[in-house]
């Protein structure tokens, strides 16, 4: 095997052990750190790993001393799996709003690594100049149904959190977010709702992440999940109400108010929302070079 895809493997597998999470090989290939190669050739290769700091189990790789990370992640899986379905239900409901491009999960349950008490993290694309209507549709959405997580929650299994949403005029990330972290969680990010193409023009719009994973959307790739265009006459009756931009100032203006009352790590724009009270980019990208001195 050659030198720089072994390197490759070993960035990646140390990667993905922050999160105790082993890969199988469809996986190391797609998340695999700096190093472009097509598949076939990548597996073929794979067939010839030998490196003691790197071990297969039920058909995982993992960090040597790390066995214990199979069974852990076999047991997510099986509690993920709950939550994709209860998440499906709800998105499918969500679709109605009109203002609503896309959803998906993200997060811990985007890769089936959920534990059972862990909420449901929600990535949203809101259509033009509608950012703040869309967040407060969900959100009164979700508080009818009893699936909204509030800030001082205790209990958060299987309730939904608006991570983030951003505007569709504005799906580049800005450049100070372009890292290993974030390029991970948009690669992935487990698309549910799609309208007017919009994952497609969302992934389009960062091709800066093939810089950190080259070889994510390549072809072999596959991504599952519902594209709507059509509309009902809820939706066409919604559509006409968000239509007014009085509506967005308000829907801004009342959550302003809120969110103001306890702010901490938020980033907060008319095209980007994120609500991270505990911002683990830099947290794990620090433990990621701090692993990378110990076993590169």
């Amino acid at each position: 095997m050659h030198k720089e895809i072994e390197k490759a493997i070993l960035q990646t597998l140390i990667y993905s052990d922050i999160f105790s999470y082993p890969l199988s090989k469809d996986e190391l290939w797609n998340f695999l750190i700096n190093k472009k190669i097509d598949k076939k050739s990548f597996i073929n290769q794979l067939k010839n790993l030998k490196i003691e700091k790197i071990k297969v189990r039920n058909n995982f790789y993992y960090l040597s001393g790390r066995e214990s990370i199979v069974n852990t992640r076999i047991q997510r899986n099986k509690a993920s799996r709950k939550k994709i379905v209860i998440a499906k239900t709800i998105i499918k409901k969500l679709s109605f709003l009109p203002t609503i491009q896309f959803i998906g999960i993200s997060g811990a349950l985007s890769l089936g690594n959920a534990t059972k008490e862990d909420d449901i993290d929600l990535f949203v694309i809101a259509s033009k100049n509608r950012l703040w209507l869309t967040r407060l549709s969900i959100i009164i959405f979700l508080l009818l149904r009893g699936s909204y997580r509030k800030r001082n929650d205790q209990e958060v299994s299987d309730k939904m959190c608006l991570n983030m949403l951003i505007d569709e005029t504005a799906l580049a990330f800005p450049k100070i977010r372009h890292n290993l972290y974030t390029a991970h969680e948009i690669v992935q990010l487990m698309p549910i709702f799609d309208r007017n193409d919009m994952y497609k023009k969302f992934i389009n719009a960062n091709e800066w992440i093939k810089d950190y994973l080259p070889n994510a959307f390549s072809r072999g790739t596959k991504r599952n999940y519902t594209r709507n265009n059509a509309e009902s006459i809820i939706s066409v009756v919604m559509r006409s109400v968000q239509r007014s931009s009085a509506l967005e100032n308000l829907a801004k203006a009342i959550q302003l108010w809120f969110i103001k009352k306890h702010i901490t790590n938020e980033t907060i724009t008319d095209s980007l929302l994120a609500f991270h009270p505990n911002d683990y980019t830099k947290k794990v990208l620090k433990e990621y070079k701090k692993r990378l001195r110990i076993y590169v």
